[in-house]
């Protein structure tokens, strides 16, 4: 395949390829095929109107879009290969000629990576952050686990506390008009989780099972329903029920009751083990986001526009993809939050502008370096990789395309530069944090 790079500013590229007329046959065969059977033409049965007599009534341009769209992605990875281009946009195609008798000519502009021009990145400096695990913190993941064990015992002797879950029946309105969803004949809430609008909890407290009573109440401005936002509302009210957490005693019964250990300082022993490495763990990667931005702060690159966004839209579609997993729209997720996706793609732009220049960095630091990934170590993370979705190793190994294993490794190269950066910084003393 004739390729040819015609253009390079920064990283606008624009190159020619051409295809003889044997790749293009190919490509006018499948169109053949695909509309054949829709070809009418007297004397002929659908299905059965010879190409030729088809291109000689519609001309041979009548198979031409199909055909391109056919041999294109195939032949112009290819031409992206000859020419080494790392590309980041989806290609701007232009058909300099075409025809059954000389093949086809192409013209492509796309955009790729930018050049990285790296500053430093060994022994960069940076404050060692200490892990050490206070009682205090120990005691407080002990009362969570305290608090998730609790008893559920029903109030009959008070009225409603901050805390107690409070089972109600409601119904709102406002000048006297019940609204949409404002109504419920059975609903429990905990006072002090703040789920309802501002001051309708606290106007619960005080109040004893069976009592009826209204409450006024103002719908923030910002409400996610236009037709309530800043009005005020009265909720109708009657208390059906109180319910109120009773603790278990931290001793050693409760120790054993709620994981492996006998002894309560057993099991002190093991939150303040667990602590410490998640501790650990934060400390590192605090002290390597330093490090990385200390790097980057070093780096010069102009990166394409396409780029952030790109890595902006991969964002958002990886948090749509979570919330539906817990049964949420994006729209309505929206809606409860009071936001927009353009607002949360805005929100997304700093994350994604130190994102893509860190991985561009990184990949560069890798390519400066001449660092590789061995074949052994390559098939090692791909079988780590499918054993963590249940997936045998071997069967990972055989069913991975070439593109996911060229990605894996390029992942791989990344992070191996990043331990680069951290084996050859310098910690310097802190404060504890």
């Amino acid at each position: 395949m004739n390729t040819t790079l015609l253009s390079k500013e920064k990283t606008e590229v624009k190159f020619s390829f051409e295809v003889n007329a044997e790749v293009l046959e190919k490509g006018m065969a499948f169109a053949y095929n695909k509309h054949k059977n829709q070809m009418s033409i007297p004397g002929f049965r659908k299905g059965k109107v010879p190409r030729k007599l088809i291109e000689a009534q519609y001309g041979e341009g009548f198979f031409y879009e199909d055909a391109v769209n056919h041999i294109f992605p195939e032949v112009y990875m290819e031409a992206v290969k000859e020419l080494a281009l790392d590309v980041v946009s989806t290609p701007s195609l232009d058909v300099e000629y075409i025809g059954s008798d000389k093949g086809a000519k192409f013209i492509i502009e796309v955009t790729v990576k930018p050049e990285v021009k790296l500053g430093q990145y060994k022994g960069l400096s940076t404050e060692k952050v200490v892990s050490e695990v206070a009682e205090d913190e120990v005691l407080a993941e002990l009362k969570k686990v305290q608090a998730k064990n609790a008893r559920t015992v029903e109030v009959t002797d008070r009225a409603a506390e901050m805390g107690d879950a409070v089972k109600m029946s409601y119904e709102g309105s406002v000048d006297g008009v019940p609204f949409e969803g404002g109504k419920s004949d059975e609903h429990t809430l905990e006072l002090g989780s703040g789920m309802f609008i501002p001051g309708f909890e606290e106007q619960l407290l005080g109040h004893s099972v069976g009592e009826k009573f209204d409450i006024s109440v103002k719908f923030p401005e910002q409400y996610h329903s236009e037709e309530l936002a800043g009005k005020d509302a009265i909720f109708a009210i009657e208390i059906k029920g109180i319910t109120k957490k009773e603790l278990p005693e931290l001793d050693d019964a409760f120790a054993e009751d709620v994981s492996e250990f006998s002894t309560l300082d057993e099991y002190k022993a093991s939150i303040l083990e667990k602590l410490a490495k998640e501790k650990e763990e934060k400390a590192k990667q605090v002290q390597s986001d330093k490090l990385l931005d200390a790097a980057a702060a070093t780096c010069e690159m102009e990166v394409p526009q396409i780029m952030y966004d790109n890595k902006i839209n991969s964002m958002m579609k990886e948090f749509e993809d979570n919330i539906v997993r817990q049964g949420l729209s994006l729209d309505i997720y929206c809606q409860y939050m009071s936001t927009t996706p353009e607002e949360m793609k805005e929100n997304f732009k700093e994350t994604s502008v130190k994102s893509v220049d860190a991985r561009l960095m990184l990949e560069a630091i890798a390519a400066a370096e001449n660092l590789t990934i061995s074949k052994e170590e390559l098939e090692a993370e791909i079988c780590r990789y499918g054993e963590s979705y249940g997936i045998d190793g071997k069967t990972m190994l055989d069913m991975i395309k070439d593109e996911d294993k060229e990605a894996l490794e390029q992942d791989m190269l990344v992070r191996a530069a990043m331990k680069l950066i951290e084996d050859t910084a310098i910690l310097t003393d802190s404060k504890a944090e």
